[in-house]
């Protein structure tokens, strides 16, 4: 029996000698790598913290001290250390273990993460607490160089000053978030080491360091010292990200999340997916208007703005993971005749909410917010599901908010924010098109390709089904359980305009008319988003004046939503599959029939 197989209880790692320390991380680096390969998850960030992992569980005194992962996702060795070793093959899977710490999952799992950022303020709160009630559990934040561009983390550093709390964080470097880091914090992280030592230390940290974060005879002394000091202090420890797997320390980017079986899986041509559409459909913009910028935090290559990037390196922004700084950026070279791009995930933009509201709505400046990953997100699970940025957004005065069902709305939902000059948001989720290829005639007129259209229609219908962006996708899956049955299925693009004055284009014989609201009795409303607030919600209230049929709202249920595979798990489990949205036709014509 292996050690791995041997450490399957809390705390028994701390009885190890340093020499089976090592070979205890070498089978726990393996294990996690094979693992992940089968299972897919994140990749990189995890073998870039065996080491670290190993000496940190073997130093503290768990559970009475504590390990908060800012992220989160580099968790899986400290996973696999505490009972969940079994458990890794099914992480991230429907009804198996979150990619991320959850706090109802383990006991060591004491603060749940998956936004960047959160560790060094959930420590200071915890030990806050303890040195309330005299007690002296040492909580240690280990935090990215990448967290470390965020706003939050220097509100807690700042807070931190001269507290006296018993804060320990362990700063792992690697010069990576998703892509490689921005800004004045990496540069002096790579070259001024003195000086870092210095910045930290006037923020009241008591600094060490560097130390290796793969060589455990520096790695343990060093941080044996640190737990051992009173007070808020700073390790700070160099780890390469992806370490041990050759292809993922030379592609750091690419292997940040491995996809299930890439071990065996047979070459193939892979398909287009939302991001990038929307490079080329970008690319394609800032070519053809000089004053165009893009702006992200954090994410150039999984959102696709890395193309336009790489093209005009002076007009395209990565601000680190700062979403707030994102979005006023955005606003401030909007006042100066730029039109700026923001792409941004759904669950980040939550964290600039204040932002777009009082700094680019308010002001009625001319930002095009491209929103990523909207709708459920599959298995990274309810910390990045997009399900509220309809009911947040749709609220907005000044907001043209816009749901694209294909790549052929989406560039022509950007060229319409190039054109009117207003705020506009654009959400898309995360996975592949149906529909990928997008031509010149989208930028040509914008609006008439953003027009509510029939996608299905017959006489005399007495059923309607509404839908609006992937939902429509969703609808037009089950169109072919719906043979024989009377009902019209109009998807809109545009979500935030009122339904009631809208004209409806007809996908049959491209004919323009008023639609006629009161010929139906039931009217099924399905949407990629939170049902409460949103945009059913919406039509129901709009049209409450002039109809008086009833209403079925079908989309994301008032609860968060576990990570799963969203077609085989998690749209059954909320309600809108292709299959439960024609079972609501099939309901509401069987009820029409009596």
């Amino acid at each position: 029996m292996n050690l791995l197989e041997k450490i399957s209880k809390e705390n028994n790692i701390k009885n190890l000698t340093i020499s089976e320390l090592e070979l205890l991380s070498t089978e726990l680096r393996e294990f996690v790598q094979n693992s992940v390969l089968e299972s897919g998850g994140h990749f990189s960030s995890n073998l870039g913290v065996i080491e670290l992992t190993v000496a940190l569980h073997h130093l503290l005194n768990l559970p009475h001290d504590a390990i908060i992962w800012d992220v989160g996702h580099q968790s899986y060795p400290h996973k696999v250390l505490t009972d969940r070793k079994n458990d890794l093959h099914h992480i991230r899977n429907f009804k198996g273990i979150s990619g991320f710490p959850k706090r109802d999952e383990h006991p060591s799992d004491v603060f749940g993460t998956g936004h960047s950022s959160t560790a060094i303020s959930a420590a200071m709160g915890m030990a806050a607490a303890q040195k309330i009630l005299g007690k002296s559990n040492t909580f240690v934040a280990v935090v990215g160089d990448g967290a470390l561009t965020a706003g939050l983390s220097y509100e807690a550093l700042n807070n931190l000053f001269e507290s006296n709390l018993n804060v320990l964080i362990v700063l792992n470097d690697n010069h990576m978030g998703i892509d490689p880091n921005t800004g004045a914090l990496n540069t002096q992280l790579q070259t001024h080491t003195n000086q870092i030592k210095q910045w930290f230390e006037w923020f009241g940290l008591t600094y060490s360091g560097p130390v290796d974060g793969h060589k455990l005879t520096e790695l343990l002394p060093a941080l044996l010292k640190a737990y051992n000091t009173n007070g808020p202090r700073l390790l700070h420890v160099k780890t390469i990200k992806g370490k041990g797997y050759p292809p993922a320390e030379q592609e750091q980017t690419k292997w940040h999340s491995a996809s299930k079986f890439v071990k065996i899986e047979a070459p193939s041509k892979p398909a287009k997916k939302w991001q990038d559409a929307f490079g080329e459909i970008l690319l394609h913009l800032a070519k053809a208007n000089p004053n165009l910028t893009g702006i992200t935090p954090a994410m150039p290559s999984s959102c696709g703005m890395i193309h336009a990037m790489n093209h005009f390196p002076d007009r395209f922004f990565d601000v680190g993971i700062a979403e707030q700084h994102a979005l006023t950026f955005a606003a401030g070279m909007a006042t100066q005749g730029m039109i700026p791009v923001v792409n941004i995930y759904s669950s980040f933009l939550q964290r600039g909410y204040d932002q777009l509201i009082h700094d680019i709505v308010l002001q009625k400046l001319p930002v095009i917010i491209c929103i990523d990953r909207a709708g459920l997100v599959g298995e990274d699970g309810p910390t990045h599901h997009g399900a509220f940025d309809i009911a947040f957004l749709g609220c907005l005065p000044n907001l043209i908010l816009v749901a694209p069902k294909n790549a052929q709305e989406l560039a022509a939902a950007m060229q319409r924010g190039i054109n009117i000059k207003k705020p506009i948001a654009i959400r898309y989720p995360k996975g592949n098109l149906t529909e990928t290829n997008w031509e010149q005639n989208q930028f040509d007129n914008p609006e008439s390709h953003l027009q509510p259209q029939f996608l299905q229609h017959v006489n005399n219908a007495k059923i309607l089904l509404l839908t609006t962006g992937h939902a429509s996708n969703l609808a037009q899956q089950a169109h072919h359980q719906l043979e024989g049955i009377q009902y019209h299925h109009i998807h809109y693009p545009l979500i935030s305009e009122n339904p009631v004055t809208a004209q409806i284009q007809s996908g049959q014989n491209n004919s323009t008319s008023n639609i006629s609201w009161t010929q139906y009795e039931q009217i099924i409303t399905v949407e990629d988003g939170c049902i409460q607030g949103g945009w059913g919600q919406k039509m129901a209230s709009a049209l409450s004046n002039i109809t008086h049929s009833s209403f079925i709202h079908l989309g994301i249920p008032n609860e968060f939503i576990e990570h799963g595979n969203n077609e085989e798990d998690l749209y059954p489990l909320c309600g809108y599959s292709p299959s439960q949205i024609a079972q609501s036709v099939l309901n509401a014509a069987a009820k029409n029939s009596h």
